[in-house]
């Protein structure tokens, strides 16, 4: 017995170490059905030791994990062999029982996966704060009916596994591994089509929304142009109009002399109305953000959520000289970011610093709302991240978020002020 239990463990060793990552953050390897068909065949006890002898995680070959990780997730692994090896004796199944250890493979196949939810969904829990629920979910990854689909699949390989290895003996079970590994590579191409598409979809939907954001920006545009002609312009202005009245009336009331002391006055408004709107053309031709600026563009993006009913927003801004390009890049990252926070962190208040620093211009906007868990974000549903990522890299800077569920989310760039991307 000793014989045949070391030849299943380094076949189930070896079918281990074919890795395929399936979804964002679930990875299935291929000693799944070897596992099942050890339960089918053994008694649960071997079945164990098979599982444990036969689980190798790649950290440990690349000395990244430690021997008491180790022993945990064998003795995870061994477990969940062990409660599909009791399911299949409480049957009484019999390997060459068709279609009966088919259903019964199903029924193994849930109690396996029962075991392992039961360790690593508390692991996740602990570990990242994140509820029950959404730990299951994480089990599934960004593709669950893929994911189930595969993972049924592997498991039905078991019984034929088991039959092969009755007509063929050791030599059968060795040579299942050259359909497990081609089977691994149709698998990694296919994972590998769905980043694709799922990338090709990104960028599709990035560039609808930086479409979008265009137009919103430039109506950020108009609002502020409008605010500098309403404060600058317009008073001078209406001072030209209110003198030109006034030496209507001493015309008409032939109050000539009264000509030499309005007509200075009048002289004087309208070289205030030149400078306000040589003012205002000046700002436009030099920032790509408005008359306002950076600086003002960002207070005028802050009173306006906040009037649509965001919460409060705390503004730490100082002006940058900087280029337009990399002034652009900053603003349109707050704008995501300070959108996104005031739209869904649930906080109750936010937070936007801005300041100079080793010739960049850094930005942070911090909030205290609900959250999220960063590994786990579709970027298909929420592109918006990958979009400014995208725009900070373009310029030669850096984007950094950090978020934990309860624990709010703070998005930190750096953009250098000067010169193109590198």
């Amino acid at each position: 017995m000793l014989p045949e239990i070391a030849l299943w463990a380094a076949v189930a060793l070896a079918a281990d170490l074919m890795l395929v990552r399936v979804g964002k953050g679930v990875t299935l390897t291929m000693s799944v059905p070897v596992s099942l068909a050890a339960a089918l065949l053994f008694p649960p006890a071997f079945a164990a030791i098979v599982a444990f002898a036969g689980c190798l995680d790649p950290m440990e070959v690349r000395g990244e994990s430690s021997v008491s990780r180790a022993i945990f997730n064998r003795s995870q692994v061994a477990l969940a062999t062990t409660a599909a090896a009791f399911v299949f004796h409480i049957g009484d199944v019999q390997a060459a029982a068709w279609p009966a250890v088919a259903l019964w493979s199903l029924v193994a196949l849930a109690a396996d996966f029962a075991v392992n939810a039961a360790f690593v969904v508390p692991t996740i829990v602990l570990r990242d704060g994140a509820s029950p629920l959404t730990a299951v979910r994480l089990l599934f990854g960004s593709a669950p009916a893929d994911s189930t689909v595969l993972y049924v699949s592997m498991g039905l390989v078991g019984p034929l596994i088991v039959a092969i290895y009755l007509a063929a003996g050791g030599w059968g079970l060795l040579f299942c591994l050259v359909p497990l590994a081609l089977a691994r590579g149709g698998l990694v191409r296919a994972e590998r089509l769905h980043e694709a598409k799922e990338r090709v979809a990104t960028k599709d939907e990035a560039l609808r929304r930086t479409t979008e954001s265009v137009g919103e920006e430039r109506r950020d545009e108009r609002i502020a142009l409008a605010g500098e002609l309403h404060d600058e312009v317009l008073p001078p202005l209406f001072k030209v109009h209110l003198m030109g009245q006034v030496l209507k009336e001493d015309l008409d009331a032939g109050r000539l002399l009264d000509l030499d002391a309005d007509l200075p006055e009048l002289l004087a408004a309208t070289s205030a109305s030149q400078a306000a709107v040589r003012h205002v053309v000046d700002q436009l031709r030099r920032s790509s953000l408005g008359p306002e600026g950076l600086v003002g563009t960002i207070r005028l993006l802050a009173e306006h959520l906040q009037s649509s009913g965001a919460p409060p927003v705390d503004l730490l801004l100082e002006d940058l000289d900087g280029s337009d390009e990399a002034l652009l890049v900053l603003y349109q990252v707050a704008r995501e970011a300070l959108t996104n926070a005031s739209k869904y962190s649930k906080a109750r208040r936010i937070t936007v610093h801005i300041w100079e620093e080793d010739q960049s211009g850094r930005l942070i906007v911090s909030d205290t709302g609900i959250g999220f868990e960063t590994s786990n974000v579709d970027l298909r549903n929420h592109f918006g991240l990958q979009l400014m990522k995208e725009r900070v890299e373009s310029r030669g800077g850096k984007l950094v978020v950090e978020s934990r569920l309860g624990e709010g989310t703070t998005v930190a760039a750096k953009v250098p002020l000067r010169g193109g991307p590198n």
